[in-house]
């Protein structure tokens, strides 16, 4: 595996069906690059106050080893104090770039669902504005994807950022939750929406994400289990990794899992609405979360890392009932 390298739908929750609504607060730039050749792959990447991080995610595209004819690059603002057409403009002549705006910070499920919305490619492929894709991304998905029509595809997420103990407690995290949840990787339960592949017209007849998860936290999850429930397939693939450089400190490691927290009772929420009953992970669950870094380190990290776990839990509970009283 290679190193890193630098009007849309809502759904309707009562009646899975997809609904217009306008939207005059987003924008098209009127600055896009046009190919006549319609592209396999569109690559939707909402991006909020991160320019840099964005910089780098274009340029690991174009490090992708996949004809530059057969996918172009939505780049959906959400808000940003900065306009990132500077950083965009960079790559414009050696990408299939457009950049879309929307004027207020709605959340990253709004604003994939407004790149998906403008997108002219079969697959849509979801990549966040932290993510680096490795080299062979685009030819695993397009293998493994086969012309499906009725097949979402998740990909595995790497921690880019191996210096950061905080970016190593995530990603211990999601690989703990990729084997919990995935254990068979064919009939995948979970897939993130960092590095997530797609059929088009299937995701709009699905409604999109539920733009009402106005946070990036737990409108991966409801996708995930609307689209099962649907009766489409769901698969887990490990050989088209993104590198994920999210940097953080203590006080972000807190509010991220804060954050995870409020999305999981928005979560719970949706689904007592619709009648779902499912109940809380067992005590097996969080107890296999504490003690999953000693099966990866010695025991002085994995101590380490084993804590942050327990502080990751204790700020998800803090952000659930946060929002399960503030929705009272």
């Amino acid at each position: 595996m290679d190193p890193p390298h630098v009007a849309f739908a809502r759904y309707d929750m009562n009646v899975g069906s997809i609904s217009t609504i306008l939207l005059s607060d987003m924008k098209e730039s009127t600055a896009t690059s046009n190919t006549e050749k319609q592209p396999r792959f569109s690559i939707v990447i909402p991006t909020y106050q991160r320019p840099e991080g964005l910089r780098n995610c274009l340029s690991g595209i174009m490090a992708i080893e996949y004809e530059r004819t057969e996918f172009e690059v939505i780049i959906v603002d959400d808000g940003s104090d900065a306009d990132p057409a500077e950083v965009v403009q960079a790559f414009r002549g050696d990408l299939d770039l457009r950049l879309l705006y929307q004027d207020s910070n709605l959340g990253p499920a709004a604003a994939r669902n407004h790149g998906a919305e403008k997108a002219k490619g079969d697959y849509l492929l979801f990549l966040d504005d932290d993510c680096i894709p490795c080299r062979n991304w685009l030819t695993t998905f397009d293998a493994h994807l086969d012309g499906k029509t009725n097949l979402a595809i998740g990909g595995n997420c790497t921690n880019g950022l191996s210096d950061s103990v905080f970016s190593e407690a995530q990603q211990m995290m999601m690989d703990y939750l990729y084997q919990y949840y995935n254990r068979d990787p064919e009939h995948a339960a979970f897939c993130a929406t960092n590095n997530l592949a797609v059929p088009r017209q299937a995701f709009l007849h699905a409604g999109g994400f539920d733009s009402s998860f106005s946070r990036a936290a737990g409108e991966d999850r409801e996708f995930s289990d609307r689209w099962i429930r649907s009766g489409a397939h769901m698969k887990f693939v490990t050989e088209a990794p993104v590198y994920h450089q999210h940097a953080m400190g203590l006080f972000e490691f807190i509010q991220l899992h804060s954050g995870y927290g409020r999305g999981a009772r928005c979560f719970r929420s949706r689904q007592v609405s619709e009648e779902i009953k499912r109940g809380f992970e067992p005590a097996g669950f969080y107890i296999g979360l504490i003690v999953y870094p000693f099966s990866r380190f010695g025991a002085g990290k994995a101590f380490v890392l084993s804590l942050l776990q327990v502080l990751s839990q204790v700020a998800h509970t803090g952000g659930y009932l946060r929002e399960m009283w503030s929705t009272r």
